[in-house]
């Protein structure tokens, strides 16, 4: 890519196209047979890819592949352009990395409103909270949190 894009440019980019999310739900691989595993993405058409590999780059952490229409048949209804997505699931990567970065180039909005309750998840996941039941009682409630604010923008 010629251009450089900003930290600043990546701050707004998100605001608009990336999600801080966690997958939450039963797994019986788990001790309390409960998957907690916090996540960022951005998801864009493929014909963007460079600017994901170039936030990629920035941020230090994290994959960029394309996705596989044949698994995603709403994609093919709706005649939309192949996506390719950017994601960090890492928790190592998520806490000393995505978190400063964006801690140091602020978002706004209600992405600010996920991200903020995203770093309480992170932080809980950090502290082994998910691995007892108090804990996870909490956490769960943080991910509703985080559920309404990507959904409805509370």
């Amino acid at each position: 890519m010629t251009n450089v894009i900003s930290p600043e440019n990546i701050s707004g980019f998100v605001v608009g196209e990336g999600c801080f999310y966690v997958e939450f739900g039963k797994d019986v691989k788990y001790k309390l047979q409960t998957r907690v595993r916090p996540s960022f993405a951005i998801e864009v058409a493929e014909d963007d890819k460079v600017v994901l590999d170039s936030i990629k780059d920035i941020i230090g952490c994290g994959t960029v592949y394309g996705l596989d229409f044949g698994r995603y048949q709403s994609y093919k209804e709706k005649k939309w352009k192949k996506h390719v997505r950017y994601k960090v699931s890492n928790i190592t990567d998520i806490a000393e990395k995505l978190i400063p970065f964006f801690e140091k180039h602020p978002l706004f909005g209600k992405k600010e409103k996920a991200f903020n309750i995203f770093k309480l998840i992170v932080q809980k996941v950090l502290d082994k909270k998910h691995l007892d039941k108090e804990g996870l009682i909490e956490i769960s409630k943080l991910v509703d949190q985080l559920h309404a604010v990507n959904k409805r923008g509370v």
